[in-house]
Formats: C-alpha cells, structure tokens, sequence
C-alpha cells in the first residue's frame, strides 16, 4: 500500500490549522486514509477472532477424541494435558499466518543492532511490568472475590502447579513462547509496522493481554506485549522477543514450582526463599521504574508512514466492527473466568 503525505504544499501539518495560503490538510484522502486503516484493523480483529475460536475448538476436539479413542484412560495426566494443550498450534498458527496475507502490509520493522547491555536493559524492564501487572491482576481479582462472595480461582496457575515440572517445559518454556511471538509479534507487526510504533504496540499488547483470557494474566500480558513490540518493532529480530518469553516463562513458572516444593519440605529454609523472592520481584519493580525514568528520552517511536491526526488513528483503530468482535470475545471470556 503506497501512502502518500495528505497535506497539501507543506512538509508539516502543526495541530490541524493551516498556516498560510494553499496550506492544509487533502480533507478527502484523510478520509480515505482512514477508511483502509479503519478496514485493515477489522481485518486484524477478525483474523485474532477466529484465531482464538480455532484454538479453543482444536483443543476441545483433541479431548474429544482422546475421549472417543478410550487413549484418555491409558495417558497419564500431564501427557494428557500436554497433547490438549499444544493441539491448537498445528492448526492455528499457520492459518493466522495465511490469514494476515488478507491484511493489507503497510511499513516494516526496523533492522537497529542492540548490544547485550541494552538487551539486558530491556529485559530488567520487563521482570519488572510481569511483577507489577501480576500485583495488579491479583488484586482486582482479589476485590472481585469480595465483591462475588468466594474467592476467584487463578486457572492458568492451578493448571501450572497441577503439571509435571518437564510438561511446563515443553508447554510454557519453549513451545508458547515461539507460537505466541510468531502470532502476537511477527504476523501482526510485519503488516502494521507503517502505521507508527504506538499504534503497532498498543494493538499488540491489547490483542496478546485478551487473548490469555483473564484479568489475573490481563495486565501483565499486555505490558509484556508492549515492550516485545517495541523490541520487534526497533530490531526486526524475533529471536529477542523469543528469548524474553522463554526467560519470563521460565521464571514465572518453574521457578515458582520449585520454590513450593521447598517451601512444603523445609519450612526454615523455605521462609528465607519465600522472603528473597518478594525482595527479588520489588527490587525488579524499582529497577523497571528506574530505568524507565532515566532512559525515556532515549526511546524513540516512528510516528509511521500513515499520517493521520491522533483521535481519527485511534477510532479507526478500534472502532470497527472486526476489532468491535474482538473486543466483545475478550469481554465474555474475561465474565466467565469471573
């Protein structure tokens, strides 16, 4: 798609006054402009919905025949949960990948060089939005059980803690991490790089925060979502994002596993643990907050070859029916997980 600059005889257009004869803004080709960024975006929204319903179905139609085949019965747990769990991905990641070819490609990311400081950097950040989203996710949750009269039980953390550590490998540590940055990052990025690195973040972080599918992962997911699309988005390289991903599962799933198992086999020594990894997850906290002040100005943030004022990107971002279904599939998943 070849954009072209919308306004008229100049080379800026400051807060939409004109600024001399023969200045301003081509009214009918930002209206077109926006109508194709508005139909892109529905795309988007209705590829990551039947994404989503493909994924739930694949799932489903695994148990069912290991159900039907009686293989239920000879599978132990773990081996049961990891043949339903990594069932969606055969299916669903390369239609998603064949069904972005229907968006339109508009930019693409960068190519920057980032040293191993600077990645280091990123990934202190990112320990500390994962502790501060989860707080934030815990404590909704928590006023919502109130407000309910019984508490909300976390799932996702059940499930994790109910496996076998190597199931939680093979799941949460190395499969998700490449399935989910291929669709969440890679898919989405390479079409919508062009329409400026706040508008690509935000819907990446929206899309990847829904689509776990409850308030206690929410807030987490979508910080983590913007930041792995920053990095994407600066670097072009995926392998970055991966490499987070697995880290931060790895992190937040096995270590915590084995923090429980000697928590429950030597009180003593599981107190101190317990006390180091709260002082571990606030001391992440302070440094993310940090560096945030401190590098701010370094970031930078390509406004993007689509050149459309603030408040008509946003609505013809999200206000269209594809990203209106999406929006209204994360809102009932996000009820029944209530």
């Amino acid at each position: 798609m070849d954009y072209q600059n919308p306004y008229r005889n100049n080379m800026e257009y400051s807060n939409g006054y004109n600024t001399g004869p023969g200045w301003g803004p081509d009214l009918e080709y930002e209206k077109k402009l926006a109508r194709e960024t508005r139909r892109c975006f529905s795309r988007i929204g209705f590829v990551y919905v039947i994404f989503l319903a493909v994924s739930a179905g694949s799932q489903w139609l695994a148990a069912l025949v290991l159900a039907w085949t009686g293989l239920v019965w000879e599978l132990n747990e773990n081996l049961y949960m990891l043949i339903s769990m990594l069932a969606m991905y055969p299916v669903a990641v390369p239609l998603t990948a064949l069904m972005m070819k229907w968006v339109p490609g508009t930019g693409y990311p960068g190519t920057e060089r980032w040293g191993i400081g600077k990645l280091a950097g990123f990934f202190v950040f990112s320990m500390g939005v994962l502790y501060a989203g989860n707080i934030i996710g815990t404590v909704l949750m928590g006023l919502a059980g109130l407000i309910k009269g019984e508490p909300i039980i976390n799932d996702m953390q059940e499930l994790v803690m109910s496996m076998e550590t190597w199931t939680v490998l093979v799941t949460a540590v190395i499969t998700a991490p490449i399935m989910e940055e291929l669709v969440f990052r890679k898919f989405l990025l390479d079409r919508i790089a062009g329409y400026g690195h706040w508008t690509a973040m935000m819907v990446s972080g929206v899309i990847f925060g829904i689509a776990h599918g409850n308030f206690y992962q929410f807030f987490y997911a979508f910080g983590l979502g913007l930041i792995f699309a920053y990095v994407y988005l600066h670097t072009g390289k995926l392998r970055y994002t991966i490499g987070f991903h697995m880290l931060i599962n790895f992190w937040g799933s096995v270590l915590p596993m084995g923090l429980l198992k000697v928590i429950e086999s030597s009180g003593i020594i599981g107190s101190f643990l317990a006390m180091g990894n709260v002082m571990i997850m606030f001391g992440f906290m302070i440094c993310a907050v940090v560096l945030l002040i401190c590098c701010w100005r370094d970031l930078s943030f390509d406004r993007g070859l689509v050149v459309l004022s603030s408040g008509k990107k946003v609505r013809a971002t999200w206000l269209n029916i594809g990203m209106g279904l999406f929006l209204l599939w994360g809102a009932l998943n996000f009820a029944l997980s209530l």
